[in-house]
């Protein structure tokens, strides 16, 4: 049962990541390139995917 919470915790800490990584993603950001941006992008979709897999105990 302490894995099941644990795995599910670490799932929502990456998730959380993802989030804030997509919701940098914005069109013209005087901040942040283009190149970069549309790296955060990709690495936020790739995190989704770990978190789907950590949850689910790596079937």
């Amino acid at each position: 049962m302490k894995r099941l919470i644990r795995r599910q915790f670490e799932a929502w800490l990456i998730l959380l990541a993802a989030k804030i990584l997509s919701g940098r993603n914005v069109q013209r950001s005087p901040v942040v390139s283009r190149r970069d941006n549309n790296q955060m992008f990709e690495i936020a979709g790739e995190l989704e995917e770990i978190a789907q897999r950590i949850s689910t105990n790596y079937p």
